[in-house]
């Protein structure tokens, strides 16, 4: 007979914390999780349950200080200089032991953190090589990272197909989001894409449509679907 031991026991539990916490923020990675190896799925959770953690920060702060301290929290604990309460956070436990078990680097979740900075300020973002940058460092890494655990750390082959796929999913998040993170003052699609449509970011923030405007969208979808 197989008896789990406590510490076990509280690594299911942390697991199955990240499937819940998945499932209520990011219903997309949620149901695209459930295709893979049963074996495979808590690890995969694990890593979304990250995202979903770090992509929600600018709306759980005031202002960008804070955030930044939740960020180097993370950035600690990936570093091996976890704090007390890492112990009590089931993100932070299944995530630890999902890197440690499938033999992930750390460096694509640090960068990760980094790309995320951007989230909680209101600066606009510059150019379309900053934004496929933003989209290849939070999707396509994410994509990347999940590839190794169902390859177990031996896809060599996949780093670039995770780089379009991860670019073009991020893209029609951006869309998709784009009436919620302007009404609150942020650009996550480029100046250059307005600029050369001419629409003006300030009246994009003040909520007014116009043909210009879904011009660039068009723009983007068809990036997207390239």
């Amino acid at each position: 007979m197989n008896f789990q031991t406590p510490k076990s026991i509280m690594l299911d539990k942390a697991y199955a914390a990240c499937c819940d916490h998945v499932r209520a923020l990011d219903t997309d990675r949620y149901l695209a999780t459930l295709f893979a190896p049963a074996k495979a799925q808590p690890h995969i959770f694990a890593l979304y349950a990250f995202n979903a953690e770090i992509a929600r920060v600018r709306s759980l702060v005031s202002d960008p200080l804070p955030g930044e301290m939740r960020f180097q929290w993370w950035r600690d604990l990936l570093h091996g200089e976890a704090h007390g309460d890492a112990a009590r956070n089931p993100i932070a436990i299944a995530l630890v032991a999902t890197i440690q078990s499938c033999k992930l680097p750390v460096k694509p979740f640090t960068d990760l953190l980094e790309a995320r900075t951007f989230d909680l300020y209101d600066d606009p973002m510059p150019t379309w090589l900053d934004c496929e940058g933003y989209c290849g460092e939070t999707s396509s890494a994410l994509i990347r990272l999940a590839g190794l655990v169902l390859a177990s750390g031996s896809d060599a082959a996949g780093a670039d197909a995770a780089g379009h796929a991860g670019v073009a999913f991020a893209l029609t998040g951006l869309l998709r989001a784009f009436p919620w993170t302007s009404r609150r003052g942020q650009m996550f699609l480029p100046k250059d894409l307005f600029a050369a449509h001419g629409v003006d970011p300030a009246e994009v923030l003040q909520g007014k449509d116009s043909p210009a405007l879904r011009a660039a969208f068009a723009e983007v979808r068809a990036r997207a679907r390239d």
